[in-house]
């Protein structure tokens, strides 16, 4: 447990954003175990809820009854205890999502470049939004949309090139170094 660290965050929670595929998850597993708080990865909670994959869900119900389920999950998880969050891709880009992360939390940006998400999700299948046949142009589009709203995350971390080890404690140094 990192004493500086907890010190810092002021009793808030950590939310990581970013786009699919950057691991957020992987990262999240790793912070949690680092400064021993629980973890939650936003999609995997919602798919339990729900009894369905997030593919499932956005077929039968589409995206924005997937974006309420989302926004009932932060709602109802910030502020209970100090956690870590893994977010949707997209959850930062909902203004209610981002005010009440902004107001509670610490959020993190796990930033990667067109050309090292490409690798990361080009056989994915689980992405409801990229499976479609263009898929490097719709990446193109989100990265362009979210990005800008992606910026104002209290933390960036840009992971191109980066292990998993490097990144947790880029992480944890700016972490430390918080005001």
């Amino acid at each position: 447990m990192n004493k500086k660290v907890i010190s810092n965050l002021n009793n808030r929670s950590i939310v990581l954003i970013g786009m699919m595929g950057v691991g957020k998850t992987t990262i999240g597993k790793m912070l949690s175990e680092e400064l021993k708080f629980p973890f939650y990865d936003s999609d995997k909670e919602i798919e339990k809820n729900l009894g369905k994959e997030i593919n499932d869900i956005f077929n039968d119900y589409g995206e924005v009854f997937f974006r309420k389920e989302e926004l009932g999950f932060f709602k109802k998880n910030i502020n209970n205890e100090q956690i870590i969050i893994s977010s949707g891709g997209g959850s930062f880009i909902n203004r209610e999502i981002r005010e009440k992360i902004k107001k509670d939390c610490i959020s993190i940006w796990l930033k990667a470049n067109k050309e090292t998400l490409i690798e990361r999700l080009k056989n994915k299948k689980n992405r409801p939004l990229l499976n479609v046949d263009n898929f490097e142009d719709t990446l193109s589009l989100l990265l362009n949309e979210r990005n800008a709203i992606y910026e104002e995350a209290d933390i960036t971390i840009t992971i191109d090139k980066l292990d998993k080890t490097k990144i947790l404690q880029a992480i944890i140094k700016s972490l430390e170094s918080l005001k």
